[in-house]
């Protein structure tokens, strides 16, 4: 049966059950089991998650659970603040209070970067257009998040903006369409672009700077069932006033640069390293450099419309 929005549920629902450990989000190739007390998770929440199919019931079937929590009884009334538990032992530094929604973020990108085993993750932006995937992987400050909203305002559906999740079996890519995470100067840029009510408000002085979500729209959400063939893998890096520069690479070149994004790779073993070489046999594969937005998307879209149609 179709399961309600977030957006459809009162804060007073939602409050409850987040507290009593009964909220369920489908997102894509995730459910996820979220629970929490705070109020700025819960804001967060209706705000940037407001499209998001939900469930206020205990007897969901889930993939991951995440709490966002106070580190110690003390921290939640004296100077509050926040960790994510991921449901196992990870170390993670307190936040404070306010930054809930960021401990949220991190929880989520922890329970599908170590735990998931169904398809090979790497840490990646992924949309998809009339011609197949494009697949970005990019190292911090690369312009991933900020290229994968971009393509998403010229009409390219989203996957993700954290994780590339390959099938083992056919080289399909899965959906897990997330908020695009942006940080610092792309928050701007995006909110000029996309329109002030899809940007999430900003998070100040986070320990990656400041922080601001893009939602995703509902037709990537209704889609997420939806795999995607892949056709264009970008390894992309940002550099001021750098000119735009593209070079294609070889299969194996591909590869070993997507070893390393991976998050589960050493985990799945040999069923990982097959689906990587079906993945470059059907993929052309650049490294692309340039130093401003509007020339790696006249880039990316050059590259692009030289794909073979579907």
């Amino acid at each position: 049966m179709p399961k309600n929005t977030l957006g459809t549920y009162s804060e007073t629902d939602l409050r409850k059950a987040l507290s009593a450990g009964t909220f369920t989000m489908e997102a894509g190739s995730f459910t996820h089991l979220v629970q929490g007390h705070s109020s700025y998770l819960i804001e967060f929440l209706r705000d940037v998650y407001r499209d998001y199919p939900i469930s206020l019931y205990p007897d969901e079937v889930v993939d991951t659970s995440v709490r966002v929590t106070a580190p110690n009884i003390l921290r939640r009334f004296i100077r509050p603040q926040v960790i994510p538990d991921p449901g196992f032992d990870f170390p993670s530094a307190p936040l404070p209070a306010h930054m809930a929604p960021l401990a949220f973020e991190m929880g989520l990108n922890l329970t599908v970067a170590l735990k998931c085993a169904r398809f090979v993750s790497f840490h990646a932006g992924v949309v998809e257009g009339p011609k197949g995937a494009i697949l970005m992987s990019a190292e911090s400050g690369g312009g991933k998040s900020t290229l994968t909203a971009m393509l998403m305002e010229q009409g390219f559906r989203l996957l993700s903006d954290e994780f590339a999740l390959l099938g083992l079996g056919e080289p399909v890519l899965h959906s897990y369409p997330r908020p695009v995470s942006l940080k610092n100067e792309s928050i701007p840029i995006i909110r000029s672009v996309a329109g002030a009510d899809w940007v999430s408000e900003v998070i100040e002085d986070s320990p990656k700077g400041d922080i601001a979500y893009r939602r995703a729209r509902p037709e990537d959400i209704a889609a997420a069932n939806r795999v995607a063939k892949p056709k264009l893998i970008l390894f992309p890096s940002y550099e001021p006033g750098l000119s735009p520069m593209s070079q294609k690479l070889d299969p194996a070149e591909a590869i070993m640069r997507l070893i390393p994004a991976s998050t589960n790779y050493s985990l799945l073993g040999e069923p990982a390293y097959r689906a990587l070489v079906r993945l470059a046999r059907e993929t052309v594969a650049f490294e692309v450099s340039y130093g401003s937005v509007e020339d790696s998307l006249r880039l990316i879209n050059e590259l692009y419309a030289d794909l073979e149609a579907e």
